[in-house]
């Protein structure tokens, strides 16, 4: 007769196998996710966060990202390092500020020295600082960009880490998106893949475009109707890569922008003038895998977390050289102390027409913001203090009222800029040709 093996013994191998099972899937999904799933990173240009519909716009300029915005991370106090593409950008790819990684001025340099001389020095990020392509291509990705604005390019340093990267002079998103369709077969046949997209709308000039531009008479609310149709335009050409790639099941999706642009709410239209909100302030957006994770988050962060919070998702430990944070943190809605306390900066540094022909002026902007204050500097006597919180549109300068708060958001700044690690300002010389001035000129960058 044969003894049968008692019943508890019997549940407990089944138990054991299904735990071993469970554990064992589920490291699998682990290591997947920290390791297997593309990275797509698209900066819409000159796109202040507060003309898309999921940041509280009363047009809905932006159809696809606002469904996508339901099943992604939204971060609602997001501040650029610059309100210029170069610098901004830079930041982007080494999660540096301006006064770091050294790139200050791009083309629009020869916004003034072009008018005397078509050679022109442009800043270059120094090949000692680790780029987000170079983070990825030491991880096993492949590495892809274009670019859709002539500052972003090898001579600037970009390419830094990528197989394959096309620079454009504003070809627009059509162009844009027929070339990463030209990239798709090889994209998909090796492996995991990082790919930077740069669109330029919608960068002044901006295009009236049909269905969505109104006409007005007022010349203001034209102007800026044009700009949301090109938010229109441009949400349209994010959504075909999207389903083309089916970016929805193995694909981070981050989407933000370089700076914002002006829309003369301080009387100037475009970007590059001032460090007030408009021109700083701009969307990030992350859509993970799978769309499994939706929260919005109003702690400040900036465009310098990018890396940080990239390298940790694929698994990558901090470094030490980066100095943005990761928000996964707050994307998991875990408590961090140093994410809600700490400040950020933004810096400007222009060189201009001075008062007498053919002479040349520098203009200094520096901006610190810390919890509901943003305190902007224009060097060396403007000083102005403002609510994050209640004063949106920065109206109420409360630098008198709070004169001893300004004082400590200055040094803090000041105290930053000293102490942190800078790299030595790299720069290439260019001789602009007669098709890149006129493309200049057509996009203010020249007078």
């Amino acid at each position: 007769m044969i003894k049968k093996k008692p019943i508890t013994v019997t549940v407990w191998l089944l138990v054991l196998t299904i735990f071993t099972l469970y554990f064992a899937s589920n490291g699998c999904k682990k290591n997947k996710k920290k390791n297997d799933f593309n990275v797509v990173l698209i900066v819409i240009d000159a796109l202040r966060s507060d003309h898309l519909p999921f940041y509280g716009y009363e047009k809905n300029t932006a159809p696809f990202l606002w469904e996508l915005s339901k099943k992604s991370v939204v971060f609602e106090n997001v501040f650029s390092t610059s309100s210029w593409t170069a610098p901004a950008t830079a930041s982007i790819f080494t999660s540096l500020y301006p006064f770091q990684h050294g790139v200050l001025m791009g083309l629009l340099a020869v916004r003034n020295a072009q008018q005397t001389d078509p050679t022109i020095k442009v800043n270059k990020i120094p090949e000692e600082i680790e780029t987000i392509a170079e983070v990825l291509k030491k991880k096993g990705y492949q590495t892809y960009g274009i670019s859709d604005n002539l500052n972003i390019g090898k001579m600037e340093g970009f390419t830094q880490g990528f197989d394959k990267f096309k620079t454009f002079m504003y070809e627009k998103a059509p162009a844009v998106n027929a070339v990463v369709k030209k990239w798709k077969k090889e994209l998909l046949a090796n492996g995991k893949y990082f790919l930077y997209i740069h669109y330029m709308e919608p960068h002044a000039p901006y295009h009236a475009r049909e269905p969505w531009y109104k006409h007005h008479e007022d010349n203001r609310k034209s102007n800026i109707s044009a700009y949301d149709s090109e938010i229109n335009f441009v949400d349209q050409h994010i959504k075909e890569l999207f389903e083309l790639f089916q970016w929805e099941n193995n694909t981070l999706l981050i989407i933000t922008s370089d700076h914002g642009e002006g829309l003369w709410d301080h009387g100037l239209m475009a970007h590059g003038n001032t460090l007030y909100r408009e021109e700083i302030q701009v969307p990030l957006m992350m859509y993970f895998p799978g769309g499994i994770t939706s929260r919005r988050i109003s702690t400040n962060v900036s465009i310098i977390d990018i890396i940080p919070t990239v390298r940790d998702l694929i698994g990558l430990p901090k470094d030490k050289n980066n100095e943005g944070v990761s928000l996964v943190p707050l994307i998991e809605n875990r408590e961090y102390d140093l994410l809600n306390s700490r400040n950020l900066f933004s810096y400007l540094w222009v060189k201009t027409k001075g008062g007498k022909i053919n002479t040349l002026k520098e203009i200094e902007w520096k901006t610190t913001i810390y919890k509901k204050w943003h305190l902007i500097i224009k060097m060396p006597e403007k000083r102005r203090l403002y609510s994050l919180l209640l004063d949106k549109k920065e109206r109420e300068n409360k630098f008198e009222a709070a004169r001893d708060t300004a004082a400590q958001l200055e040094k803090r700044f000041e105290n930053f800029m000293k102490k942190s690690k800078k790299y030595k300002q790299k720069s290439v010389k260019h001789k602009l040709d007669k098709k890149e001035t006129d493309k200049l000129k057509s996009l203010g960058y020249v007078h």
